[in-house]
């Protein structure tokens, strides 16, 4: 009897210790569990406000490119004093007045010393002109360019070899210092070009659909210029591109699509593209075009 007391208090005795040593290791446990929640909480409290932060400062930014424009006194120093509203209502605008525009560019680009320090020979309108002559008569491979490594290379320094070192340079130099005024520049420029009127020309330098089409399947369909394209700033790239798409349609209207491009799958991209572009000054216009070609080839 006397030996199972003993032995009792005994186990009473270690599961008072084990009990002991029980609770000691959960305090210790759930000490840590907590330490490392509230750490964690610390952590993911001080992460949400640093990206609560980028955000806000994201907003503000997209906030002042959505409402970006182009300041009146810059485009009157450009276009003259009556600068075209863009994108302009093409049936309310005389053709005289288009070239005017058009004439006004060059004489403003003269005027820039950037644009002197090439030292032109009668001034960047002539070698605009020049430029257009070459690219006229020496056209892209669209057709055949994946033939051999040798068209592959002649399109890829198409405007290289077409126009010359020093015409490409100052081509990339006017991109450079007027990228302020880009856009307006190519919608007056497709303007000019695109449009149909009986009207004789007071200044050369219109390429015809054929041409245009010729350089639209240049950049919608082969390596060569979307490789040249992809080397560009994305706002040049993507207002070229959606032109070209634009001209693509009138040559399908005229049947002149010889290369038997199909233009629904450019635009939709470019309907992306230009929903996801920051800083496009005409955005909401350029979409309200691409929804109705969308709806003309029956994609929406």
């Amino acid at each position: 009897m006397e030996r199972f007391i003993k032995i009792s208090i005994v186990a009473v005795v270690l599961g008072a210790i084990v009990y002991f040593c029980y609770s000691l290791m959960a305090g210790w446990y759930k000490g840590n569990i907590e330490t490392a929640k509230s750490q964690e909480r610390k952590e993911w409290k001080k992460t949400t406000e640093t990206l609560v932060e980028k955000v806000d400062t994201l907003e503000e930014e997209l906030t002042q490119l959505k409402g970006k424009t182009i300041p009146k006194e810059k485009l009157a120093e450009v276009f003259g004093e009556d600068p075209l509203p863009l994108p302009p209502n093409e049936k309310e605008i005389a053709f005289e007045e288009i070239e005017r525009q058009i004439a006004a560019f060059f004489a403003y680009l003269d005027g820039k010393e950037y644009v002197k320090e090439y030292k032109l020979s009668n001034g960047t309108y002539h070698q605009y002109e020049l430029s257009v002559n070459k690219l006229s008569t020496k056209l892209p491979i669209v057709a055949g360019e994946t033939d051999s490594l040798y068209n592959l290379f002649l399109n890829i320094a198409h405007f290289y070899r077409v126009l010359g070192k020093k015409r490409v340079f100052l081509i990339r130099t006017i991109l450079k210092n007027e990228s302020e005024i880009i856009e307006s520049v190519m919608q007056t420029f497709y303007l000019w070009y695109t449009f149909e009127n009986d009207t004789e020309e007071n200044i050369k330098g219109r390429p015809s659909l054929p041409i245009l089409y010729e350089y639209a399947a240049y950049f919608l369909h082969t390596l060569g210029g979307r490789s040249y394209l992809l080397r560009r700033d994305s706002r040049i790239r993507i207002l070229t591109t959606y032109y070209c798409v634009l001209i693509l349609d009138q040559a399908n209207d005229k049947k002149l699509n010889s290369n038997g491009i199909d233009i629904r799958p450019h635009i939709e991209l470019m309907f992306e593209d230009i929903r996801n572009q920051i800083g496009l000054i005409h955005q909401k216009q350029y979409l309200m075009k691409l929804e109705g070609l969308k709806k003309k080839y029956k994609l929406s």
